[in-house]
């Protein structure tokens, strides 16, 4: 099995609809004509905002991962982390309005890739806990596992942004969108 098609497995799990319908639903209805929702989703920048907003924790915890193992920079790693942690939220609001436009599969992939992005945040969260008294090989270990997840739902997150799907999605978000205005 390729990348690829693994990548789009994810699209195929019809189980998560039970979760992914009334999920869409209601944060739908949380969005709907609010000017935030525009926000949100980038109408004011052209494209969505999301694959903007995860640059800062993706960012922040590459760094903190080089700082540490090349450098053995321990405090500038868990203030990297904390960085990062404190771009979660705007990552994840922009990525649930976003999430909320795409079709079924798109949206199982998409609750998977969020699985992924959980794990990661998680992992990140011990590993800055743990170096509160500084320096601690577990709290290393969970940042290399925390920047790994966030790396491989990232991969399925480009999958659901620019895969063979996307335009599919794209296109029914860009529909609802011009209807909404």
């Amino acid at each position: 099995m390729t990348v690829k098609e693994l990548l789009s497995a994810s699209e195929s799990v019809d189980a998560l609809d039970r979760v992914s319908i009334p999920l869409r639903d209601r944060i739908l209805r949380i969005l709907d004509d609010r000017p935030a929702a525009s926000v949100l989703r980038g109408s004011w920048l052209g494209h969505p905002v999301h694959p903007l907003a995860v640059t800062l924790p993706m960012g922040a915890w590459t760094a903190a991962v080089l700082l540490e193992t090349v450098r053995r920079d321990h405090r500038a790693a868990r203030r990297l982390i904390g960085l990062g942690l404190l771009g979660i939220p705007p990552a994840l609001a922009t990525g649930w309005a976003d999430w909320s436009l795409r079709d079924d599969a798109q949206r199982r992939a998409g609750l998977i890739h969020a699985a992924g992005n959980g794990a990661a945040a998680m992992a990140m969260a011990i590993s800055f806990r743990r170096r509160r008294t500084g320096p601690d090989l577990r709290a290393q270990a969970w940042s290399w596992f925390g920047l790994a997840a966030a790396g491989a739902s990232g991969a399925l997150g480009g999958h659901i942004a620019f895969g063979d799907s996307s335009a599919r999605g794209t296109e029914a978000a860009h529909a609802r969108i011009v209807h909404a205005t």
